[in-house]
């Protein structure tokens, strides 16, 4: 009998500890960031909004980062056209490789992207990839062989689903609002308050 109430008592404590994961990621806002990797203005978000507010809304999101903005693929994925060229759409498959191999890791995939999306950052982007504690052969193999096609043609399908004007894009809780698009560029952390009912310290 004793042994079925302990059963029961860890049973039920696991089922809280999920129920209160569960609630937790479901009050969390869903951030996607669609850029480039050799954009100026993509570069100046990261620096600007996202870096000094990630630790206080850390908590209170889920980012997800989409490499790819207004590229376009040549023949299902033979090659591709970047905004900025040649080395724009090799940074964009690298960041695609490199994020691909740090799933569900937030901290190191924002540690990441904001190694690489500076303007003092190496423009091949390798730099940051040995840094970002992927697996660094894992990531060479990606963006030597046919996964990098796949991420980047998956990255354009994803791209195409929203009305992209500007790059970069912020997408919040899956659905493109062109008035929270424009705040966000300006003032990311007070769109943020404003989505999580003020619940990030200082709003």
């Amino acid at each position: 009998m004793k042994r079925v109430v302990s059963v029961l008592f860890v049973l039920t404590a696991v089922t809280a500890v999920n129920t209160a994961v569960l609630g937790a990621a479901a009050n969390r806002v869903k951030v996607t960031l669609y850029y480039e990797h050799l954009c100026p203005d993509s570069i100046r978000w990261v620096s600007a909004q996202l870096v000094p507010n990630y630790n206080a809304l850390r908590d209170f999101m889920e980012i997800e980062f989409i490499p790819f903005g207004k590229a376009k693929s040549i023949n299902g994925g033979e090659s591709f056209q970047c905004q900025h060229g040649p080395k724009e759409c090799q940074g964009n498959m690298l960041q695609a490789c490199v994020l691909h191999y740090l799933p569900e890791q937030q901290d190191r995939q924002v540690s990441y992207v904001t190694c690489q999306m500076n303007f003092n950052a190496d423009p091949a982007g390798w730099q940051c990839a040995e840094q970002s504690e992927a697996n660094l052969q894992s990531v060479r193999n990606c963006d030597e062989g046919v996964l990098r096609t796949q991420l980047l043609l998956e990255a354009e399908r994803r791209t195409q689903q929203i009305p992209l004007t500007f790059v970069p894009t912020i997408v919040f809780n899956g659905k493109f609002d062109q008035t929270l698009q424009d705040r966000a560029l300006k003032d990311f952390r007070e769109v943020m308050c404003e989505l999580t009912n003020k619940k990030v310290t200082g709003c």
